[in-house]
């Protein structure tokens, strides 16, 4: 299976949402309570969900 993590970070939160499926398309809830450090943007979210999603898949290898 391929996975398709959504991450959503609404300004001024101070956890971000994650969710499986698409930005455009249907999406399931997985966790709404991973905390998240830094200032609101793109690039703190994109930096978060790229370390957030090989820490998680690392949990599955081996």
């Amino acid at each position: 299976m391929y996975a398709h993590f959504v991450f959503s970070w609404p300004e001024g939160a101070s956890n971000v949402h994650v969710g499986h499926g698409t930005l455009e398309g249907p999406k399931m809830t997985l966790w709404t309570d991973v905390r998240i450090a830094g200032r609101w943007s793109g690039t703190v979210l994109a930096e978060f969900g790229r370390a957030w999603v090989t820490e998680h898949l690392a949990k599955f290898s081996g």
